[in-house]
């Protein structure tokens, strides 16, 4: 079986990665003998990352940076003809389409608008073209919406109404598709992300032993992300919010816990806005007297589930940060920017332990912190029984297309 995944983003997002590292995993141990490919687009970046043949994703235009507006209007017309295409045959000629058995759009949270948006129909148009290949679709573990325009609304309508399967990862995307009248199946999965295998690393080793020589408190990971709170009037007072709670919270755990606190880059690019490294550089500039660090190195997705499976407790913006520590069995408090990471914790029957980024205060965040480690026990196990149902959950997809 020859088995094409579209709309991969980028490497350098590890929790990206991990997705479409976890949806091969699965499929090579649901369908031994299928041939994977995968279109992204970055394919110069993500050509090894994945250990199978990479191709550019169709009307790439993350890689056309400097797009006048004219470019925009003429890029947009031939999207919009691939969408309305009703004809017998395929307007884009791709031969990874022609190869493909199954189109498998990737896990993730793609699918959505805070007005119009190029990057949306370009998601579209990649599964459309499949369609117009006469390919079966399965949508992998996403999660969709929301919408707030209604001509992409419509448009992403017609498209999954013509899909194979939609499996999402939380309730609130299937409500929504529910209400946008999308009749095709729909099933609630877990994030594909969960069943990634980890892997040991020895620089991680090395490095935590080096950490530990000087400091015998706990050891607690923090992931932190730049974000512009497209849902609020005062963008900067919100922003500067979320840093000064990251910073006060950091100073907490050292002052009662004694704890070493470790800021983890989870995405490293493609552009400086979606590189964690920036942000907390910020956030430590402004409390130095800290001995938190920053862990500035490119980890492999599967070497840094292996780094948050060393903590003792965990505190993440990134939602793919959350999955790979509370996989690994990591008490976890999750900072929720997209509905995706609260759907994540209720998935876990763990809402308690989610805070929304427009609510979030120093008082706040110190407080369900303290709550975590204080049930650090309890928490462990709960997820080492909930984990591993997780993992078997998560892998339906893949059952589903070895049943094509």
């Amino acid at each position: 079986m020859n088995i094409l995944i579209i709309n991969a983003h980028s490497s350098k997002n590890k929790g990206d990665a991990g997705i479409i590292l976890s949806m091969i995993d699965s499929m090579r141990k649901k369908i031994p003998d299928c041939n994977i490919k995968v279109k992204t687009r970055f394919p110069e970046i993500d050509k090894h990352a994945y250990r199978v043949n990479v191709g550019e994703a169709i009307f790439n235009i993350n890689i056309h940076e400097k797009t006048t507006k004219l470019e925009k209007l003429i890029l947009t017309m031939k999207m919009m003809r691939v969408l309305k295409n009703k004809s017998q045959r395929p307007i884009i000629e791709d031969e990874d389409y022609s190869w493909a058995d199954i189109v498998v759009s990737c896990g993730g949270g793609f699918l959505l608008t805070h007005g119009f948006s190029l990057m949306t129909l370009q998601h579209l148009v990649q599964i459309k073209t499949a369609m117009d290949y006469k390919k079966p679709v399965i949508i992998y573990s996403q999660s969709i919406g929301p919408f707030y325009n209604n001509f992409i609304s419509n448009i992403t309508k017609k498209i999954l109404n013509n899909v194979t399967k939609i499996f999402v990862r939380e309730k609130i995307s299937y409500e929504l598709l529910k209400e946008m009248g999308v009749t095709t199946s729909i099933e609630i999965v877990p994030d594909s992300a969960f069943s990634m295998d980890s892997q040991e690393s020895i620089y991680v080793d090395n490095l935590l032993k080096d950490i530990k020589s000087s400091n015998n408190g706990p050891l607690i990971g923090i992931t932190v992300r730049d974000w512009n709170f497209p849902e609020v009037d005062n963008p900067s007072y919100y922003r500067d919010k979320y840093i000064k709670s990251i910073q006060e919270v950091i100073i907490y755990l050292e002052k009662i816990n004694n704890a070493k606190v470790l800021l983890m880059p989870q995405v490293l690019g493609p552009n400086k806005f979606n590189d964690d490294r920036n942000i907390s550089k910020e956030i430590l500039s402004g409390i130095p007297d800290t001995e938190a660090e920053l862990i500035d190195f490119d980890f492999h997705p599967r070497e840094l589930k292996y780094l948050y499976s060393k903590v003792d407790m965990f505190i993440g913006t990134r939602m793919h940060s959350n999955i790979f520590a509370l996989s690994s069995i990591i008490p976890t408090v999750a900072i929720n920017y997209e509905h995706k990471t609260t759907g994540i914790m209720e998935l876990l029957e763990l809402k308690d332990h989610v805070i929304d980024i427009n609510d979030i205060t120093p008082e706040i965040l110190i407080q369900m912190s303290n709550k975590c480690w204080n049930n650090r026990e309890q928490l462990k196990s709960h997820l080492n029984e909930r984990i591993p149902k997780v993992i078997e959950q998560a892998q339906l997809p893949a059952e589903f297309i070895n049943q094509l």
